[in-house]
């Protein structure tokens, strides 16, 4: 979207293809979701394990899974609404396509419309910013397993007994803290005992 943006400015005609939610994986399914959830997991932890000693007693945090993921997809939706739906809104320079295109030709795409149908989109200058998703490792079992990806754990409205945590990246680590602030028994399953990334 920034690069929209920027075109925009500078004066070109900018058609942006989406076949998911506008924003991208921050504020959908990255940033802001585990932020929240992180937040959440915090004043859990505080308030099962006071840092006050005995000035305050510790009262431990009944957990509300789906009102919390209500509350998180509720703040979501507002930013993508007022970051991203709306500036794009504003600018008359840059037209938002819902679907998923292919290149049919050097300067055309073909994008095959969320709400059905075909639109043929002719460039003089393509930019490809598809973005990530995440990656399932070729762990032997893992099919049969009930795992999660990061997008799947921050959209689960239950908090399981029991989490294995596979990696130690900053994603995985901040999951399971969260995770085991808001009452799963977590286990992370690293390569080494150093959180290095």
């Amino acid at each position: 979207m920034g690069a929209a943006l920027k075109a925009a400015e500078l004066g070109a005609t900018v058609t942006l293809i989406e076949r998911g939610a506008i924003g991208g994986t921050c504020v959908n399914v990255g940033c802001v979701p585990s932020k929240i959830l992180i937040r959440a997991a915090h004043i859990a932890h505080v308030r099962r394990q006071s840092p006050f000693d005995s000035g305050l007693s510790a009262t431990p945090a009944i957990v509300d899974r789906t009102r919390l993921l209500a509350q998180q997809q509720g703040r979501v939706e507002e930013l993508r609404h007022t970051k991203y739906e709306a500036i794009l809104a504003g600018i008359p320079a840059i037209t938002v396509v819902r679907g998923e295109a292919r290149f049919t030709g050097g300067h055309t795409l073909a994008v095959t419309l969320s709400g059905g149908g075909e639109r043929l989109v002719p460039f003089d200058r393509c930019l490809i910013a598809t973005g990530a998703r995440a990656s399932v490792p070729p762990v032997p079992g893992l099919a049969e397993t009930p795992y999660w990806t990061s997008t799947e754990a921050l959209a689960s409205d239950r908090i399981p007994p029991r989490l294995a945590v596979i990696g130690s990246s900053v994603v995985a680590v901040e999951l399971a803290q969260a995770f085991a602030r808001l009452g799963s028994d977590v286990t992370i399953l690293a390569r080494s005992t150093l959180f290095l990334r």
